[in-house]
């Protein structure tokens, strides 16, 4: 692509320097290679901060190592603004089993040598270098889940709140454009650090003769925590109960300070959200990238559709809960309509829609009659919740808006439904399931099954899996309806805590029977803040019963390749243990399947499913 820079937000002193400005009022660094698109965090508040009259520069994976690239802008007049970028940090340069990955798709060209290995608090120490007393705010998803006191999978030990180890003067977690609108115009006004500790959705250190706050619930803290670790998952439960806006402020000890943690900011309205996606993103990765081949993971979204933020389905390994909230905030018809005609005049658009919805597409619309107050950690298991509002309605009126548009274009225009549904949601919705599964699906749809053992389901608080053995009998019905070729993606863990090898061998089985070859297989990953991951480091279920937890890489290994079975990379680790179990019958099944792999014949009859 042969782009000027025109349209972007300054990533250099010399862009600066075109727009006229001595200097910026805030700079956003980022982790990421800089991509004007609203799927990327730091162009979402970039551009709600340009939006509301402030001079924002990014700087996107400056050397860390140098102090010099964190000067190129002068001193910022208001702050600096750090995130890791749009996934954990973790996640994007290591492995579950621990290895370092080959390519990172949020860098330029896919490489792995451009961001730290703990960017919020490297990225910090250079930004207190650069210059004395500006202050440092820490944002982004990786600093939502380090709020509190948190276990790191590569280090395979709890760490304290990233606020200590960066040293910074706020935290501001979740989705985080009041808080950052509101932390800018009081430091605008010439207010400090000190005075915006009742912002919601920030966290702060209590130092500099700070009082905590009235009613705040006090946490398990650093000593406690090390010396039982068995208190993780009550301190994971406590928090749990005051993470939503109607909660309070929880304080946690941190051995030698201690951090405040305020409730969360209100959910946006669905005019908020309408003014969010309406600014001029241009879509595109910065023009600096194209010689290096760009940034791969702008690619899957670029062309997609943001309809809501937010998901109510508690599943215990996700972190949606802690970081985007339980309530699904909106937007209106009317503004994901006017972005998809703007997205069909893009120079670039092919006719393709990539994807229209959010965390859960069919959560499009739908409210609590509880409101925000609500600590329940689901509102659909481990049954739906008589306030919420199932119909699913507002996702029959949007598909049924976005069908019509389409029809209206003078070149054909498809528009899918990619980022997975809950199916157990789209059960009881025959309306919504028609239109979709007639009308969005683009050859496949995400679902979450996640597991076939009742025990680890409910851990996992997901429905049973006869719920989407009932939903793959309705999607194959409206499939033949509608005379189409397409299939269903379901998605596995293995490894999670509570599943023993004897669980995971009851879903090899039932993957072998049916001739099933999931491809979609995750090994679970302790994410900071999840309720898996207080099973995980705790050893105990949420009621306190003691679980059996895959930690050893050879178990992660054999768990993950029990249900990769098919593979004959496999085949090493397989062949002892099923012997060894005594699972003759299936290990001769496992071998036939191997040996067939990839023959004409194999793949005429594999079933067609899980391709």
């Amino acid at each position: 692509m042969n782009r000027k820079n025109a349209g972007f937000l300054p990533s250099s002193a010399e862009e600066m320097r075109s727009l006229g400005w001595e200097r910026p009022d805030i700079i956003l660094v980022t982790g990421d290679g800089y991509v004007d698109h609203p799927a990327f965090g730091v162009s979402l508040i970039g551009r709600w901060l340009e939006k509301h009259g402030y001079r924002t520069a990014i700087l996107a994976q400056p050397d860390w190592r140098d102090v010099e690239p964190f000067r190129q802008f002068g001193p910022p007049r208001l702050f600096w603004g750090i995130t890791s970028g749009c996934i954990d940090s973790r996640l994007a340069m290591y492995g579950s089993m621990g290895h370092r990955r080959k390519t990172d798709d949020y860098s330029p060209g896919g490489r792995t040598d451009l961001r730290p290995d703990k960017p919020l608090a490297a990225y910090a120490a250079r930004c207190r270098e650069a210059f004395k007393g500006i202050p440092i705010l820490l944002g982004g998803l990786e600093a939502s889940l380090r709020r509190l006191i948190h276990y790191d999978y590569i280090e395979d030990q709890m760490k304290r709140s990233i606020l200590i180890e960066a040293k910074a003067d706020l935290l501001v977690f979740g989705i985080a454009e009041r808080q950052i609108l509101s932390i800018a115009r009081r430091l605008d006004k010439g207010q400090t650090t000190a005075q915006l500790t009742d912002i919601p959705g920030v966290a702060y250190r209590l130092i500099g003769g700070l009082e905590p706050p009235a009613g705040a619930v006090v946490l398990p803290g650093w000593e406690e925590l090390r010396a039982e670790q068995g208190l993780f998952m009550k301190a994971h439960l406590a928090y749990q109960k005051q993470a939503h806006p109607a909660g309070r402020a929880v304080l946690q000890g941190q051995g030698v300070e201690t951090v405040v943690v305020n409730p969360p900011a209100e959910p946006l309205s669905t005019e908020e959200m309408d003014a969010l996606y309406t600014m001029p993103f241009t879509r595109n990765w910065h023009p600096k990238y194209d010689r290096q081949g760009g940034i791969a993971a702008l690619e899957p979204v670029r062309f997609s559709i943001t309809s809501h933020r937010g998901c109510f389905g508690g599943c215990s390994f996700c972190s949606i809960y802690f970081h985007q909230g339980k309530s699904v905030s909106s937007r209106s018809v009317d503004s994901i309509l006017r972005e998809a005609e703007a997205i069909a005049g893009h120079p670039d658009f092919k006719g393709t829609i990539q994807d229209v919805g959010g965390p859960t597409a069919n959560m499009y619309g739908m409210k609590c009659g509880r409101g925000s107050s609500c600590s329940r950690s689901s509102c659909i298991c481990p049954d739906l919740c008589p306030h919420l509002e199932g119909e699913q309605r507002p996702s029959v009126k949007l598909l049924g808006a976005l069908q019509q548009w389409a029809g209206q274009q003078k070149r054909p225009v498809r528009i899918y439904v990619a980022s997975g549904i809950r199916h157990d949601l789209a059960l009881a919705a025959p309306r919504y399931l028609e239109l979709l599964v007639c009308h969005f699906v683009g050859g496949h749809l995400k679902v979450a099954p996640e597991h076939i053992s009742p025990s680890v389901l409910t851990l996992m608080n997901k429905p049973p899996f006869g719920v989407f053995e009932e939903f793959e009998r309705r999607f194959q019905q409206l499939t033949r309806k509608a005379g189409k070729k397409q299939y269903l993606v379901p998605y596995f863990i293995s490894g999670h805590p509570g599943c023993t090898s004897a669980d995971a061998v009851k879903l090899t089985e039932y993957l072998v029977r049916r001739n099933w070859k999931p491809r979609q297989v995750q090994d679970f990953v302790p994410i900071p803040l999840t309720l898996s991951t207080a099973m995980f480091v705790s050893g105990r279920s949420p009621e306190g019963t003691p679980i059996h937890v895959p930690k050893g890489l050879r178990e992660k290994k054999l768990q993950f390749a029990l249900l990769q079975y098919y593979d004959k990379r496999n085949r090493r680790i397989l062949e002892p243990f099923l012997r060894e179990q005594g699972y003759e019958h299936l290990l001769r099944q496992i071998r036939y399947i191997q040996d067939r792999s990839g023959s004409r014949r194999e793949k005429k009859e594999q079933n067609p499913l899980f391709e």
